[in-house]
């Protein structure tokens, strides 16, 4: 049993509506935790579902239709900027390396100077 599973077991023995409202978020969602088949996924968000409504229904509800609602919004790109000039266009300086077991680049350091 993977650990994110003894969790979500500790969860519905605690009884947490907020916990249990997560757990099951991040079930139907398909975020966490891995199952071996949907059927089994399915049958952990049903006992979720029950036992947080079953706990404090109103907790429970309230705590899942936030996480929808924080799920829906995006946050806003962020774009770094020169402190100098204002200026979006930067570069930045790195060392890579050729990794020939995994025929791809790989970056090994990143230094701390930028320009524009």
């Amino acid at each position: 049993m993977r650990i994110s599973h003894l969790q979500a077991l500790a969860d519905i023995v605690l009884g947490d509506p907020e916990a249990l409202a997560l757990a099951y978020y991040e079930t139907i969602t398909g975020a966490e935790p891995v199952f071996e088949s949907d059927a089994a996924r399915g049958r952990f968000a049903v006992a979720l579902k029950a036992v947080g409504i079953a706990t404090d229904a109103a907790r429970f509800q309230a705590a899942f239709a936030k996480l929808q609602q924080t799920a829906g919004q995006k946050d806003k790109p962020h774009e770094p900027v020169c402190r100098d000039c204002g200026s979006t266009d930067l570069t930045r300086d790195a060392l890579a390396a050729w990794d020939a077991d995994a025929q791809q680049w790989v970056l090994s350091a990143i230094y701390e100077s930028t320009a524009c």
